[in-house]
C-alpha cells in the first residue's frame, strides 16, 4: 500500500513538472509573438498618383489583414532622408536617382519593383524635335541634375549615341522645380522638359505637347521598373517577418491596382489623396504602367541602371555591380 502510495505521489510530482515545462513554453512562445508583433512600422504617404499600392493597402485594411501595426506620415519632402533619419522604415522610391545615392554610401535595401512607366520626355507640339535623337545641342530641363528625370534623359541619350556623360555632354541640362518645367519650355528657355505623372500626362493632355519619350510605352523602357520598395535596413535586420509581411502587402496591393485601375483612380480622388486629374484621367495613366510587382524584375531594372550609369561614368568602373546588388538587394524568399 505504501509504495503504491509513492508511486502516485512520483507521477503526481512528474505531471506538475510537466505541466510547469509547458506552460513556461506557451509562455516563451506567447512572449516571442508578442516582441514580432510589437513593432510599429513607420510609413511616410505621398500624395503621387503611381503610390497607388500603398494607398490601396491603407484604404483596405491590407496591413492589418496581415497583423502589421503602422503609422503613417505625410509627406512633401525626401523619403530618403527621412530614412536615414529612422523616421521612414519602407517606402516606394524613383529607382533612377538612387542608383547615386547608393554610390555615394547610402545604406538602403531594395526589395522589389513596384511598377513600369511615369517618366516623360516633352516637348513643345511645333517643335521639330521628335526623337531622342534629334537632342543633340539641345537644353533639356529637369528638376535636379541627379533626378530620375535627369538620368532617363541620359541614359536614353546614350542608347541614341548621344554624348550624356561629364566628360562628353552634347546636350545642356538646366534645372527648374517641377512646377516651373512646362513655364521654362513654352517661353523657350528650354527644349524638352523631363517629367513624372501625373503632371507630365496633364501637360500634354492640356497643351497638346509632344512626347519623346515615354517610359511606358517605348521598347527599351516599358518592362523596366522606375519605382521601386524601398526598406530601411535597421526594420529589415530587426524586424524581417514584418518586413517580409510588408513587401507580401505591397506584391498583393500592385496586383489590386493592375486589376481595378478606374475604381483605384477613383479612390484617390474622391479622398483627395491625390490633387491632379480626375478618376478618369487618372485611370487612364495607371492602365499604361504595369502594376505587376516582381522582385527579379525589379532587381533586372536595377542592374540595367547601375550598368547605363556605369557606361556614362557617372558612377566609378571599379565598381563591382554584383556586389553592389547582392547587398542592396533582397529576395525573402530565398
Amino acid at each position: 500500500m505504501k509504495k503504491c502510495k509513492g508511486y502516485v505521489a512520483l507521477c503526481l510530482v512528474l505531471m506538475m513538472i510537466a505541466a510547469t515545462l509547458a506552460g513556461c513554453s506557451n509562455t516563451a512562445k506567447e512572449t516571442a509573438a508578442a516582441k514580432k508583433d510589437d513593432y510599429v512600422v513607420k510609413i511616410p504617404v505621398s500624395g503621387g498618383l503611381c503610390n497607388a499600392p500603398l494607398h490601396v493597402a491603407l484604404d483596405k485594411g491590407m496591413f492589418e489583414e496581415a497583423g502589421i501595426k503602422y503609422e503613417i506620415t505625410k509627406i512633401e519632402t525626401n523619403t530618403v532622408d527621412l530614412m536615414v533619419a529612422g523616421k521612414a522604415d519602407a517606402f516606394s522610391e524613383m529607382l533612377p536617382a538612387m542608383i547615386q545615392q547608393i554610390n555615394n554610401g547610402l545604406d538602403v535595401n531594395i526589395a522589389m519593383g513596384i511598377h513600369t512607366g511615369c517618366l516623360k520626355l516633352i516637348t513643345k507640339k511645333d517643335s521639330p524635335i521628335n526623337s531622342v535623337k534629334d537632342l543633340k545641342g539641345k537644353k533639356i530641363g529637369v528638376p535636379g541634375l541627379a533626378s530620375s528625370q535627369a538620368i532617363i534623359a541620359q541614359r536614353a541619350l546614350l542608347a541614341a549615341g548621344i554624348g550624356a556623360s561629364p566628360e562628353n555632354m552634347e546636350v545642356e541640362f538646366v534645372v527648374y522645380n517641377q512646377p516651373e518645367l512646362p513655364i521654362a519650355l513654352k517661353n523657350g528657355q528650354v527644349d524638352v522638359i523631363g517629367m513624372s505623372d501625373p503632371a507630365a500626362s496633364l501637360f500634354v493632355a492640356d497643351e497638346g505637347a509632344k512626347l519623346i519619350l515615354d517610359t511606358a510605352v517605348d521598347p527599351e523602357y516599358k518592362n523596366e521598373y522606375c519605382c521601386v520598395l524601398v526598406l530601411r535596413p535597421e526594420f529589415v535586420k530587426q524586424h524581417p517577418e514584418i518586413a517580409k509581411k510588408y513587401v507580401e502587402v505591397i506584391k498583393k496591393a500592385g496586383e489590386y491596382v493592375q486589376n481595378h485601375p478606374e475604381e483605384v483612380a477613383k479612390m484617390q480622388v474622391d479622398k483627395k489623396i491625390v490633387a491632379l486629374g480626375n478618376p478618369e484621367f487618372n485611370a487612364g495613366i495607371l492602365k499604361t504602367y504595369k502594376f505587376i510587382p516582381s522582385v527579379p524584375e525589379g532587381k533586372q531594372s536595377f542592374k540595367n541602371n547601375l550598368e547605363d550609369l556605369q557606361r556614362l561614368k557617372i558612377i566609378s568602373k571599379d565598381l563591382d555591380l554584383d556586389q553592389v546588388i547582392k547587398k542592396v538587394y533582397l529576395d525573402f524568399d530565398k
